[in-house]
C-alpha cells in the first residue's frame, strides 16, 4: 500500500504471493524508483523482516535504492515503545545502509531510520498510552554492533517531515509523547494498487511533491503490525503512520500534560479532599450544611474547566487517575479518621470507666467507714449496755449471797451473743463496691429489690411502684454515697412493712412505693394499708431510749432510728412517719438533690 496525503498504492498479499522471494526486494525497490521518479517528494519505506540479506549478497537493492536517493527516502525501524527508560537495540536494519569502502556509514544512521511503535496490545488498546493512540517523536536506540553507543532517531514521521521542508526551520519536536489524531476510518487516505503502477508506464502526477508512505494493507499479516482504530476496526501501521504525519502536517495533536504537572495536580486535590473529609468528620454541624456538600462540586467544576482550557491548548490532562486517586484518598482519610475517632471516643470511654470506678470506689470507702461507725454505735448503746446491766446484776446477787434463779439471766446473755452475731454478721458484708442495682439508677435498684424479695415469696402483698428517674451525677462521690443511704433507708422500711405489717403479723393487703422528683427536691414514699399500727413506733421516734435493754426488747426500734440518721445527714433531709387516718402508716423521706463536692 502506498499513502500520500491525496493518492496511495496497494501491495497487496496477493502482489506478494507472484513475486518470488528472491525477487520481492528487487521489484520493491523497482515500485520505489517508479515513486521518486514521478517526483514524489519523500517515501517513507515500510520492508518485510524476511527481506533481510546476509552480507554474502553482493547486490542489495534497497541499500542500493537508499544510496542513490537518501534525501528523499525514510527507512521505518519497527520498536517496541519508545518510552522505556532504557535504550532499545536494533539489529536487522543496518544490512539497508549503505556503507564506504572502509566499512564506515554513507550517512548518519539517523539521516535514515526512523523508528514506528508497536505493541501487541495495539490491537486492544485499553488506555490512552496505547501505541495505538500515542506516539513518541523520538527514542534512544543502541548498534547492536556498537552497544555502547546510543544513537537518538526520530519517528519515521518526524524524519519523513524535515525531509519535506528541509529550507523551512526544523518543526519544534514534543519532549513528551503525542496524540494522535485520527482523521477517519481505514481508506480515508486515498491508495492506489501497487499491480497496476508497475504495470503502466504512464505518469502519477498526483503524487508529485508529496510524502508516500509504502506499506502493506493485508491485517491478517501479523507483519502488517495491524492495530485497533478509535472507530472499531483494524487498520494497518501504514495507515496509522498516515494519521500522525497528517497530524504532524497540520498541527492537529494533542499531548499529555508533563507528569508534574499532573502529580502537582492530584497532590492538590488530595490535599483539599482530605481537608473537606477532615473537616466533615469532625464537624457534624458542617454536614448538615447544603454549602458543606458544595465544596467537591466546586471543586470538581473547577478541575473541569482547567482540563478544557489545557484541551483547547492542545494538552491533555488524564481525568480518570485523579479521580480514582482522590478517591481513594478520601475514603482512605475517612476510615483512618473513623479508627481514630473510635479509638479516641474507647479511649475517653475507658477514662470515664475508671474515672467512674475511681469515684464509686470513694463513695463505697466512705460508706464503709460510715456503716462501721453506726454498727460500732449499735453495738455500744445496745449489746455492750445490756452486757452492763447483767455484770451489775450478778455483782449485786454475789453482793447479797443470796440463791437465785440464774435461768432468766442465762437467757439474757444468749440473747445478747446472738445480737452480736448478728451485728458482727453485718460487719462481713460490708464491702468496698458500689451496690449493683444501683448503678443504673435509684428507681432501677428499687425496682429490682422489690422484684427479688417477691420472687423469693418474702413479699406477698400487691406492689403498686410510681417510680421515677433522678437527676444523678455518677461521678459525684457524695450523691453515690448518699444513694446507698437512700437504698438502706428503703430496705429497712419495705422489711418493716413484712415484719410489721404484713400478715400474719399485720392485716396490710398491699404496699405502694414512689420516688420522684421536682426540682432539687426528691421524695421516697413507703405507704401499707394496715390497720392495726403501733402507736409506741412514734413514740420511740420522738423519745430516746432511756437503755439498751428496751431498744433490744424493740427491735423495730433500731431499723426507724437507722431511717432517721439517715435523713439527717441527706441535704435538707426529713423523715416524716405518718399514721393514716383510714389505717395505715405512711414512711416519707425527702432531700434536696444537691451533693456538692
Amino acid at each position: 500500500m502506498i499513502r500520500c496525503l491525496e493518492k496511495s498504492l496497494t501491495i497487496t498479499d496477493t502482489d506478494l504471493k507472484t513475486w518470488e522471494l528472491a525477487n520481492k526486494p528487487i521489484i520493491y525497490s523497482k515500485l520505489v524508483d517508479r515513486l521518486l521518479d514521478a517526483d514524489a517528494a519523500v517515501v517513507v519505506l515500510n520492508l518485510l523482516p524476511n527481506w533481510v540479506q546476509t552480507s554474502d549478497h553482493s547486490n542489495n537493492p534497497i541499500k542500493n535504492l537508499i544510496r542513490q536517493h537518501s534525501d528523499r527516502l525514510v527507512l521505518v525501524l519497527p520498536t517496541s515503545s519508545a518510552t522505556q527508560p532504557y535504550p532499545t537495540e536494533w539489529r536487522s536494519y543496518e544490512y539497508f545502509l549503505p556503507f564506504s569502502d572502509k566499512s564506515k556509514p554513507l550517512f548518519p544512521p539517523q539521516s535514515i531510520l526512523g523508528f514506528a511503535e508497536y505493541e501487541p496490545e495495539a490491537k486492544d488498546p485499553q488506555s490512552y498510552s496505547s501505541t495505538a493512540r500515542q506516539a513518541s517523536l523520538s527514542g534512544q536506540f543502541i548498534l547492536s554492533r556498537n552497544l555502547e553507543r546510543i544513537q537518538t532517531l526520530d519517528s519515521a514521521a518526524l524524519l519523513a517531515l524535515k525531509k519535506f521542508k528541509p529550507q523551512k526551520q526544523a518543526p519544534q519536536i514534543p519532549q513528551t509523547p503525542i496524540q494522535i489524531h485520527f482523521w477517519g476510518a481505514t481508506g480515508t487516505f486515498p491508495t492506489l494498487e501497487a499491480r497496476s503502477l508497475l504495470n503502466n508506464n504512464s505518469s502519477i502526477p498526483q503524487i508529485r511533491n508529496k510524502i508516500v508512505l509504502v506499506g502493506f494493507s493485508d491485517t491478517n499479516n501479523p507483519d502488517a503490525f495491524a492495530i485497533r482504530s478509535p472507530v472499531g476496526e483494524l487498520m494497518p501501521a501504514v495507515e496509522l503512520q498516515a494519521n500522525l504525519l497528517a497530524s504532524l502536517l497540520t498541527k492537529s495533536f494533542d499531548q499529555i500534560v508533563p507528569l508534574w504537572l499532573q502529580n502537582v495536580v492530584i497532590v492538590l486535590g488530595g490535599i483539599l479532599i482530605s481537608k473537606w473529609v477532615f473537616w466533615g468528620k469532625l464537624n457534624k454541624r458542617a454536614r448538615r450544611k447544603y454549602w458543606y456538600w458544595l465544596y467537591p462540586v466546586f471543586g470538581l467544576s473547577v478541575f473541569g474547566i482547567f482540563s478544557f482550557w489545557l484541551f483547547g491548548q492542545g494538552w491533555i490532562l488524564s481525568i480518570t487517575l485523579p479521580l480514582f486517586t482522590w478517591t481513594a484518598t478520601g475514603l482512605s482519610v475517612f476510615v483512618s479518621l473513623l479508627l481514630g475517632v473510635q479509638r479516641d471516643l474507647i479511649n475517653q470511654q475507658q477514662c470515664e470507666i475508671d474515672r467512674l470506678h475511681s469515684i464509686e470506689q470513694t463513695a463505697a470507702i466512705s460508706q464503709a467507714k460510715k456503716m462501721l461507725n453506726r454498727l460500732a454505735a449499735d453495738i455500744h448503746e445496745g449489746p455492750l449496755q445490756k452486757l452492763k446491766l447483767i455484770m451489775d446484776r450478778l455483782e449485786i446477787l454475789q453482793f447479797n449471797g443470796t440463791a437465785s434463779n440464774l435461768d432468766p439471766i442465762l437467757d439474757e446473755l444468749e440473747n445478747l451473743g446472738h445480737h452480736l452475731r448478728q451485728k458482727l454478721n453485718q460487719t462481713r458484708a460490708i464491702t468496698l463496691e458500689i451496690t449493683p442495682e444501683l448503678k443504673a439508677g435509684l428507681d432501677v435498684g428499687i425496682k429490682t429489690k422489690l422484684q427479688q424479695l417477691v420472687d423469693s415469696g418474702e413479699l406477698t402483698l400487691r406492689v403498686i411502684q410510681h417510680l421515677e428517674p433522678l437527676e444523678e451525677d455518677e461521678f459525684n462521690s457524695l450523691w453515690l454515697e448518699a444513694r446507698e443511704d437512700i437504698y438502706h433507708f428503703f430496705c429497712e422500711a419495705i422489711h418493716n412493712v413484712i415484719y410489721h405489717a404484713q400478715p400474719p403479723h399485720g392485716k396490710a393487703t398491699q404496699v405502694k412505693i414512689s420516688l420522684h422528683q421536682q426540682d432539687t427536691r426528691c421524695t421516697l414514699t413507703i405507704e401499707n394499708d394496715s390497720p392495726q399500727v403501733d402507736a409506741s413506733v412514734f413514740e420511740r421516734l420522738a423519745t430516746p431510749a432511756r437503755s439498751a435493754s428496751q431498744m433490744l426488747r424493740t427491735n423495730s426500734g433500731y431499723g426507724m432510728k437507722l431511717m432517721k440518721i439517715i435523713a439527717s445527714e441527706l441535704p435538707n433531709g426529713t423523715f416524716e412517719p405518718v399514721a393514716l387516718p383510714e389505717g395505715g402508716m405512711r414512711i416519707q423521706l425527702a432531700w434536696n438533690q444537691s451533693f456538692n463536692l
